[in-house]
């Protein structure tokens, strides 16, 4: 059976209750439409490259600290899944952990309500890892740091990536941090 298009039409437009209100109502829903896709996709880009950047040093974590894993693509783990595993293995980890965790809520958000933003509170939570903020500050100064929500994100997932990528190799900056850590508990 072949369809008759012209009656769908025809049909679909007497449904509507005319012209006038069927272009009324996919013009509003063409609206609707663009201002999801309307979206802004410098930040979009920012959000994801930093979430997937982190990522990347949270699965090489993974890898370094459980060389006899196996395949971990088949494993199809989530990115929350990877954190869990990896975040009591050193004080390091379950500092900036917290971070981490706000990093994939705002991805996730991106990703269920196309809205790309980083939120003051966002901003607050990674500013709560007292090492990140310390640092970025210390590297900043004399000036001080952008206060940008945005810049903070990105500032923070360079840090970790960093932070990670010493403890998957310990023979870099991670004998520091835990230095550093041991001298400030024997401080205490």
């Amino acid at each position: 059976m072949e369809l008759d298009h012209k009656f769908i039409a025809k049909r679909v437009i007497e449904l509507s209750g005319g012209k006038e209100k069927l272009n009324a109502e996919m013009d509003k829903k063409l609206a609707q439409i663009n201002d999801k896709w309307n979206q802004d996709v410098e930040a979009i880009g920012r959000i994801l490259r930093s979430h997937l950047f982190v990522e990347h040093f949270v699965t090489e974590c993974l890898i370094s600290f459980n060389p006899s894993l196996g395949n971990l693509e088949k494993a199809r783990l989530t990115f929350a899944q990877k954190l869990a595993l990896i975040e009591n293995y050193s004080p390091e980890l379950q500092e900036i952990a917290v971070g981490i965790r706000r990093l994939n809520k705002i991805r996730n958000q991106l990703a269920h309500n196309l809205e790309a933003c980083v939120t003051e509170q966002d901003k607050e939570v990674l500013l709560s890892v007292k090492t990140f903020r310390a640092l970025r500050e210390a590297l900043a100064a004399p000036e001080k740091p952008s206060e940008n929500s945005m810049d903070v994100l990105e500032d923070f997932a360079k840090h970790v990536g960093g932070r990670l990528a010493s403890l998957a190799d310990p023979e870099s900056l991670t004998l520091r941090f835990r230095q550093a850590f041991q001298e400030l508990e024997t401080r205490t």
